[in-house]
């Protein structure tokens, strides 16, 4: 089987990135707005001003991460016989996970509204329950001063992508797998008939030598 890889779509992280420009002008507008009113503004206005600061910073935080995956290597799945490779991040290695540590994998969308139905992740369940490493400063920091565990789930982003459906990636990956599955299950079957000869032959020997 050859190596299948997954990209994100140039396309759409343009798309997102022209809308986080709208976005980001649409909230500094409200802002300046805000700003015209008279020093001795109102509690009220003084946390919404703060709010929509809030905004704008979430939005061109969003921003400067799609226009650094938009001008890097937008390579960020790999699938092949023996597992599969998983960059989270342009700036970060490349981690391969083997077949034979998946327990199970499923296709989760996440909750929304219309406009988000296109947003899913893949939850790659592993059989050791503390195999997935905290990554995140915010995840480091809360294995260290919490009594939060390491999980076993790894989640996995399926959107902006190049291939189309999300589901797409889901049966690439479930194929994959199986394939792998198939071939474990012929290795067992020719492991036990080998077997099986030589002690054959060994019991035939041994009446022989009777």
């Amino acid at each position: 089987m050859e190596e299948k890889i997954i990209k994100w779509s140039s396309k759409k992280i343009i798309w997102t990135i022209v809308l986080c420009f709208l976005e980001l002008a649409f909230l500094l507008w409200i802002l300046s707005f805000m700003m015209t009113y008279p020093k001795e503004a109102p509690v009220g206005l003084m946390a919404l001003r703060l709010f929509v600061l809030f905004l704008i910073i979430i939005v061109g935080w969003i921003l400067y991460e799609r226009l650094r995956l938009l001008f890097s290597d937008k390579e960020y799945l790999k699938c092949t016989a023996q597992g599969f490779s998983y960059k989270p991040h342009p700036k970060k290695d490349w981690q391969f996970y083997s077949w034979g540590q998946v327990e199970t994998f499923s296709l989760m969308r996440i909750k929304g509204g219309r406009s988000s139905r296109d947003f899913y992740t893949i939850e790659v369940h592993f059989y050791d329950k503390d195999f997935i490493k905290p990554n995140s400063l915010w995840n480091r920091l809360r294995s260290r001063f919490s009594t939060a565990k390491q999980t076993n789930v790894l989640k996995i982003p399926i959107y902006l992508l190049d291939v189309g459906l999300p589901r797409r990636v889901f049966e690439t990956m479930s194929y994959f797998e199986r394939e792998w599955r198939i071939q474990q299950n012929r290795q067992r079957n020719q492991n036990s008939k080998s077997k099986k000869k030589e002690r054959f032959h060994q019991t035939s020997n041994s009446y022989r030598s009777d």
